[in-house]
């Protein structure tokens, strides 16, 4: 919000930044108006960096910058069944509460999977890698 300059010095105006509404702004008579207006203003632009991350890899530039995060629950899930075959881990790994834990934190929006479906997975991965192969 912009203070205006108003003719009467009792009366005092505030415009609004982005969508240039006028309004009362005279302290006595309140200003929580004011807030509701920039809470549900239209034309605000609200960039949420919640699900911003900083890159792990530097820019051309040297400095690192910040690029849009997706969750990818397949991409989760072929990672995790990477691990298991490349680390020969049994499948029940992926039952222990702390291997839960640890994806829960990871990544809270990953749904916790059991051994009977990260074994139809890694089958499925193996069936897949035999065709290319093929």
């Amino acid at each position: 919000m912009t203070k205006l300059e108003c003719e009467n010095k009792d009366e005092l105006k505030a415009q609004c930044n982005h969508c240039k509404s006028i309004f009362f702004a005279k302290s006595s008579s309140g200003t929580s108006h004011l807030r509701r207006h920039l809470s549900s203003c239209l034309k605000k632009v609200n960039k949420d960096i919640t699900q911003y991350t900083i890159a792990t890899q530097p820019s051309l530039g040297g400095s690192p910058f910040i690029k849009n995060y997706k969750f990818d629950a397949d991409e989760c899930r072929r990672a995790v069944s990477t691990f298991l075959v490349c680390g020969k881990h049994s499948f029940r790994t992926v039952d222990e509460l702390r291997s839960r834990y640890m994806m829960r934190i990871t990544s809270p929006n990953f749904k916790n999977i059991n051994r009977h479906t990260i074994a139809r997975d890694v089958l499925m991965y193996y069936a897949k890698e035999r065709g290319h192969v093929k």
